[in-house]
């Protein structure tokens, strides 16, 4: 520190008050008097001091105030998928009224090994369904910190959870009541990178929890109507619509007498209703398309029919899992549940089509 550099007692001293008094205008506002704060506040920006050093304030009391948000993809998803702006919207709102910051955390980095210092600047973690055989979320996991995950396979922690399985069962059985036998499924990843075409009836990864969950509802369903699991083909592709427009295409190579995707987001199904309306197939007459989270991408195409989805609060989601950190510390074994629900709307109909042609 230079020597003519303001401090705290310096500012006390001058306004002839205690160093107390001054610490706690920056560290608990609500103690100090709303005139008394301001006569401090000026006199401070007027010495160019806005407050103590983050590390040494940390270091003295343990506590960074910031925490560190887990997600998969890189940095400027967060701010461009409708799902995670709303997601962020919540655990902000509640940091917010805290006065704690919030450390965005990609597992999608061209410098992985920086995450390694994370730890250092928070004082825990919200997982926002990451993969859980990645070594950041491993890292996470392991050090101590109050940690609460979100749509992610950890019971020791405090856990989000939505009812992926369960609603996903209710969408396969919507999609079979109207014909569908030959069906396929578009999703992100179900293993980080991955990139795969395979059928319902391989073994599923649990690597990226919300995945397995949805395959394993669709399993479920289509298992109970006797549809050979072979008939549904999954396609991981990236979250995006040129995503959903890529895996229309790498199905229908597969098999063109598909006549249902069942997406696992909006933003992968307005792809692939965009795509099908290229190669001149109608909606739903010709194919039938779901998706998931009721959040209409801005960059969707018009003139597409409304989506049948999955409408679950993303917002909420987020708001919780910041209460059970901020507010409860992260608690070993608590569990809050947010019940998304099916959204019947226009996209799907009657199995019609037989054949691409």
């Amino acid at each position: 520190m230079r020597a003519n550099e303001p401090t705290l007692k310096s500012i006390a001293s001058k306004l002839g008050i205690t160093h107390t008094t001054v610490s706690n205008v920056y560290n608990n506002p609500a103690k100090v008097s709303v005139a008394l704060r301001h006569k401090i506040l000026a006199y401070a920006a007027s010495v160019n001091y806005f407050g103590p050093n983050p590390t040494a304030r940390s270091l003295k009391t343990g506590s960074c105030g910031a925490i560190g948000i887990i997600f998969n993809d890189q940095l400027s998803y967060a701010f461009t998928d409708p799902h995670d702006v709303a997601f962020l919207h919540g655990v902000s709102v509640v940091c917010e009224a805290g006065g704690t910051n919030i450390v965005l955390i990609p597992l999608a980095t061209r410098a992985p090994n920086r995450l390694k210092s994370i730890t250092a600047i928070v004082d825990g973690y919200i997982l926002n369904a990451p993969y859980k055989n990645n070594p950041a979320t491993q890292r996470a996991l392991a050090g101590g910190l109050p940690t609460v995950v979100v749509d992610f396979d950890a019971p020791s922690h405090a856990s989000v959870l939505t009812n992926d399985l369960k609603v996903m069962i209710e969408v396969s059985q919507h999609i079979l009541s109207l014909g569908h036998k030959n069906v396929g499924i578009i999703t992100f990843p179900h293993h980080e990178r991955g990139h795969e075409l395979f059928d319902l009836s391989r073994e599923i990864s649990s690597d990226n929890y919300v995945v397995s969950q949805r395959l394993l509802g669709c399993r479920r369903a289509f298992k109970s109507s006797k549809i050979k699991l072979s008939n549904v083909l999954i396609c991981e592709a990236p979250n995006n619509a040129d995503g959903g427009k890529e895996a229309v295409d790498r199905i229908f190579a597969k098999n063109p007498n598909v006549t249902a995707f069942i997406c696992f987001s909006d933003r992968l199904a307005y792809g692939a209703m965009s795509r099908c309306r290229e190669l001149g197939l109608q909606i739903p007459q010709h194919v039938s398309v779901t998706g998931f989270n009721d959040l209409p991408p801005m960059d969707r195409e018009a003139g597409l029919p409304r989506l049948t989805t999955v409408k679950q609060n993303a917002f909420e989601k987020g708001r919780k899992a910041a209460e059970a950190l901020l507010h409860s510390n992260g608690a070993r074994g608590l569990r809050v549940n947010i019940d998304a629900e099916f959204v019947l709307r226009d996209s799907t109909g009657k199995c019609e089509r037989r054949r691409v042609t």
